[in-house]
């Protein structure tokens, strides 16, 4: 699964000269951090990553020198996701595109599923490198299997991704399920991340077996609704994030970054927050005539990608979201939430967003964070 942290794109501290950010409880100190920035020259090759292409940049520099990669897919019938182990560039398109919902721990292989870290550490102990990228808990999870069972893991590069909290897979299933009733046709392909207008904003896309394709903004449906509201109670208290990151990369949107800016790309651009050296080696695999990377100022990094330090606030509702969900079914549980009127209103007020110029919403922005 990969996450984003999308809807924290405002400022969320201040600076503190240029080694760390001031937050409302402590500083976070940024020393020890490198960022880089990038995407994929080929238009065609960013336009179908979520942000820049990073994660696809990593895996075919691994995969170049033989290694193999795991990472998240969806399941065959677009109702869960799980891992898969990638050992072809021609592959890489399986795991593409971010999955907001928590993913199974297990690896179709050979005809059968298997369990993802003994699959993991199986491939090290064969002498080959590795690139695992997951959440944050997912790399925790690894390194402790791994560590339990004496595995070397000098081949081992992991990365894990900016993660605002998966959507509970109920949503998910349901989403999914809604649209094949709707379109009377099976999901063959399905993102909440199409580039429909560029890099922002993210959009549902579905295509059915009878043809019929779906496309709405993310954030209108009641999947983008339910995302950015409430997310698995272990997620409340995530205890891998800031300096308790276990991934040498940590990478996602480069958010903040504006068209003046140096790095910019309308179509988007990836950062990558490394924090070990073996981070520093993997970053240098990258073919940089195929991808374009840059250096970046770590502060200004996590400043408009909080999730990296912290974690999103519980709703007071949130037990009767969850049983709303099991019992009433996602779009009952959205309006219940939200309230008729600002449910409804909701897909309009994001029309009149659209047509607002983004000169005018960065002054806005900056107003806002004055006041």
């Amino acid at each position: 699964m990969t996450q984003d942290s999308g809807l924290w794109t405002q400022d969320s501290g201040l600076r503190t000269q240029d080694s760390g950010l001031r937050t409302q409880d402590s500083l976070f100190d940024c020393s020890n951090l490198k960022a880089y920035s990038g995407y994929f020259v080929d238009r065609e090759k960013l336009l179908q990553s979520s942000s820049g292409g990073g994660a696809t940049a990593l895996s075919e520099a691994v995969i170049r020198e033989g290694g193999a990669v795991f990472g998240a897919c969806y399941s065959s019938d677009f109702r869960s996701a799980e891992f898969a182990c990638i050992e072809k560039i021609s592959d890489l398109h399986k795991l593409k595109g971010s999955k907001y919902i928590p993913t199974e721990k297990k690896i179709f292989q050979d005809g059968e599923y298997k369990p993802l870290w003994p699959s993991v550490a199986e491939k090290l102990e064969s002498g080959r490198q590795v690139l695992f990228i997951g959440l944050g808990c997912d790399v925790g999870a690894l390194k402790s299997f791994l560590n339990a069972k004496n595995i070397d893991t000098s081949n081992l590069f992991t990365a894990d991704l900016f993660c605002y909290g998966p959507a509970p897979v109920e949503v998910h299933r349901q989403y999914i399920e809604y649209l094949e009733s709707r379109y009377k046709s099976r999901v063959k392909n399905f993102t909440v991340r199409h580039k429909k207008k560029g890099w922002t904003p993210p959009y549902v896309f579905a295509e059915f077996e009878n043809g019929q394709q779906f496309c709405k903004q993310f954030y209108t449906t009641d999947y983008g609704l339910a995302f950015g509201t409430f997310t698995r109670e272990g997620c409340y208290n995530c205890r891998f994030r800031g300096v308790n990151h276990q991934a040498d990369v940590t990478l996602g949107d480069f958010w903040g970054l504006t068209p003046k800016m140096n790095g910019y790309n309308p179509d988007g651009v990836s950062i990558f927050i490394v924090k070990t050296e073996r981070g520093e080696e993997l970053m240098r695999k990258i073919d940089t005539k195929e991808f374009s990377l840059s250096s970046a100022d770590p502060v200004f990094a996590v400043e408009h990608n909080r999730m990296y330090y912290t974690c999103r606030k519980k709703p007071e509702d949130y037990a009767q979201l969850c049983d709303d969900l099991k019992t009433k079914g996602l779009h009952i549980a959205m309006v219940n939430h939200f309230g008729k009127v600002k449910y409804y209103t909701k897909g309009i007020i994001q029309k009149v967003k659209r047509l607002i110029p983004k000169s005018a919403k960065r002054i806005i922005k900056a107003i806002l964070r004055r006041s």
